[in-house]
Formats: C-alpha cells, structure tokens, sequence
C-alpha cells in the first residue's frame, strides 16, 4: 500500500494546507479518505483524475472532510464524463447527508442526467465489511458530527493502514489504531486539551497502549505545527501536503 497526503489541514487550513484528503492504493484498487471542501482543488493540483478512484470512505460529516463532495460529482457529470460508478462509503445515512448537501450547494442537480451510478455503503461502528477483497472495519469515535464520527482500519494481505478521523482521546482511537503498519492520526494541539480533538502529549503517552508501528501526525493546527520538531522521529512523522508513504 501507499499513502499520498492530498489534504492535511485543519477546518482552519493552518499552515495554509488543504482539507482533510488522501489517496490510499492498494492491490486491490485506489481508495480516497475524506474529501474536505478544498479537495477538488487539491486533486487537480496533484493531477489527480476524480475517476481514477475506485471509492470514497468518509470519516464524518462536517465540511473539511465531506465537503468537497459536490464539486467532486460535478467534474465527474461535466468534465471527466466516464460512466465509471462513484462508490462513497461513510457513516451510517450517508447519502441523505449527501443529498442535504448537494441540494443546498447545488440545488435540483442529482436529478439531472448523468452517465454514472452513485451507489452508497454505510459503515457501522463494530463491523467488518469486505470491498474487492479489502477489509474495512469501522469503530465509533468521540466528535459530533451530526451522524456517528468514525476510525478507520483497511487490511490489505498482511498489511494495515488505519486513520482515526477526528476524535477526542476514546477507546476508538486505541482500538482502530491497534497493530497499524501506518496510524493516521489527528493531532490538533501539541498539550492544550480539547473534547473533540487529539493533542500530541496524551496521544504520545499512549502510543505503546496503541501499538502501531509508525504514526503519521495529521489535522495540525498553529500550536501542533510550532511544536512539530518536538515529537518523536523514531515512530512519528508530520504529514505534509504531497507526501507519500510507502506501507
């Protein structure tokens, strides 16, 4: 498997980094984790083709990692034009957010014509599912989100890649985390503590508990980002923008 970091940022794009996007390939097809409201723009500059992915998992549903959504669907009716169908897996009622979303961005355009299916898979916490022999499990975490806030695992053979969302500290974090080949994880703030995120001190403090092999730090804000040298490069790494990761 590899890992391109197409979006690191927070909702606050500090650092001037995009929203929440990554391409992962894997033997078995390219997947894209999250699609915040800067994606679309982030693909093109990374000359990434929106019908080169084979699905979308979305880790909840606020605007910096579901956001981009629309305009995703958009190039694929008026620009890209392949009948391709567009697999977006997310938290359960999935596609009635994205139905919201789309009728208030652009209103009456999922009635029009296009030349590819939408077709939608709800995640729920505590279940395994099985997409072109990828093993994608689910696990609910602490961000409200108007819909459950999920971490993600995806096992391809013998290697695993798992990406905490955006969460408080919670058994969630541990659990999708554990044995990880890579962990993405959010790391908001460096020690001030906040309930819908992670800081890089009791996240740290936690890493044997966790037991992945490398963490990958993502979502950082102004705090996390001046205290980036401050963490530990024997298992961690800063996420950048463009950055890949061979799993």
């Amino acid at each position: 498997m590899e890992l391109t970091v197409i979006g690191c940022g927070d909702a606050f794009a500090s650092g001037g980094r995009f929203n929440s996007c990554y391409l992962l390939d894997t033997s078995h097809g390219r997947l894209m984790i999250d699609c915040g409201a800067t994606s679309p723009h982030a693909l093109k500059r990374a000359g990434v083709r929106i019908s080169a992915v084979d699905a979308i998992l979305i880790s909840h549903c606020h605007g910096d990692h579901f956001g981009g959504l629309p305009s995703l669907v958009l190039d694929r009716m008026f620009i890209d034009r392949t009948e391709k169908p567009m697999e977006i897996f997310g938290p359960p009622g999935i596609e009635s957010r994205f139905e919201s979303l789309m009728e208030s961005v652009y209103p009456g355009i999922l009635g029009a014509r296009k030349p590819f299916e939408i077709i939608f898979r709800d995640l729920h916490p505590g279940f395994t599912i099985e997409w072109r022999g990828l093993l994608v499990e689910a696990f609910e975490v602490d961000h409200f989100s108007g819909s459950p806030s999920l971490a993600l695992s995806i096992c391809d053979g013998d290697k695993q890649f798992s990406f905490s969302g955006d969460s408080g500290f919670c058994g969630g974090v541990i659990a999708a985390g554990r044995g990880a080949d890579l962990y993405l994880v959010e790391c908001s703030t460096y020690s001030t503590r906040v309930d819908m995120h992670l800081d890089y001190q009791r996240l740290a403090a936690k890493f044997s508990s966790i037991g992945a092999k490398r963490y990958l730090l993502t979502h950082m804000g102004d705090e996390m980002l001046a205290a980036v040298d401050r963490i530990d490069p024997r298992i961690c790494m800063a996420a950048a923008d463009g950055l890949k990761v061979t799993i």
